[in-house]
């Protein structure tokens, strides 16, 4: 499935879902504008996915950008969720979910199935499944306690770092997938690296993304740049100050917490464990903040 913008992708979804006397009028007022936008998104090499729906793209997409952009874990869920009520068979939908998803035994169960299914999948999709395959692996590994955990994640991270590699630098707007490839090169090599690494990979249109700064200000904290690291995650909350989401206040908490200022720490990760409870960073932040309280 050809995917261009969320605009496009959300002009299918009405096309797919209105009554036809709503969507012809849908069509005569919008059709000037979309057909431009989606004319220059399709000069825009994205990854093409086998998903046999608009909609499941559409709510795919949205999906990445509730999670990576606006920290609402919730709202993913519930948007990966829809993904797959379009195309129950879209392996790599299944395997987000199975990532997202805190139930193990429903994880356990995605993680079969997408064992079984992966070898339909090809290509530049099946770079990016395997890579989920490995995390979602790792995390049931975790969650059992098994001794192979340790060895679980260092082998994701090297699938990540390989794969992940491949498909940004041949498709460079894909942010999100750019975004995991940062995390990735964090997680292995450290702050600096990956930092050297994003201002490298980021392009024009991504300056202003909101997982790029927030993940910005969070590597300079932990390299002690502590005040260029502030002066973003607040212009980053300044700029999402009309949404309820717990991203902002979630990097804030981080920020402070590197800065061994626990009180002011504190204060944003409840505030954004209070506006999303499962938001991750949210949770461990908070759970750590308060262990070092005690």
């Amino acid at each position: 499935m050809k995917r261009g913008s969320l605009e496009c992708l959300g002009f299918c979804f009405i096309c797919n879902v209105l009554p036809t006397p709503h969507r012809f009028l849908i069509l005569i007022v919008l059709i000037p504008l979309i057909c431009i936008s989606c004319t220059d998104s399709e000069r825009i090499e994205m990854i093409d996915f086998s998903a046999e729906s608009d909609s499941t793209m559409y709510y795919y997409d949205l999906g990445w950008k509730q999670i990576m952009d606006w920290g609402d874990y919730s709202a993913a869920e519930v948007s990966y969720r829809k993904a797959l009520t379009f195309d129950p068979s879209f392996v790599v939908g299944k395997s987000v979910l199975a990532r997202l998803t805190r139930d193990l035994e429903e994880r356990l169960s995605l993680f079969n199935q997408i064992e079984e299914e992966k070898s339909e999948i090809k290509g530049d999709e099946r770079r990016i499944l395997d890579v989920y395959i490995e995390l979602t692996r790792y995390t049931n590994l975790r969650d059992q306690q098994s001794d192979n955990t340790k060895t679980a994640l260092q082998n994701a991270f090297k699938v990540g770092e390989k794969n992940l590699s491949y498909i940004v630098h041949k498709y460079p707007e894909e942010v999100y997938l750019k975004s995991e490839y940062i995390e990735v090169l964090h997680a292995v090599h450290g702050p600096q690296i990956a930092l050297d690494s994003l201002n490298c990979l980021i392009t024009e249109s991504q300056l202003e993304n909101p997982f790029m700064l927030g993940y910005k200000a969070i590597m300079l904290a932990e390299l002690e740049r502590y005040e260029e690291a502030l002066e973003i995650a607040k212009e980053l909350a300044i700029n999402m100050k009309e949404q309820l989401v717990a991203k902002p206040d979630a990097i804030l908490a981080d920020i402070y917490l590197k800065m061994n200022d626990l009180t002011v720490a504190k204060i944003h990760a409840d505030r954004a464990f209070e506006i999303d409870p499962k938001n991750l960073d949210a949770s461990r932040l908070k759970q750590k903040i308060n262990q070092l309280l005690q």
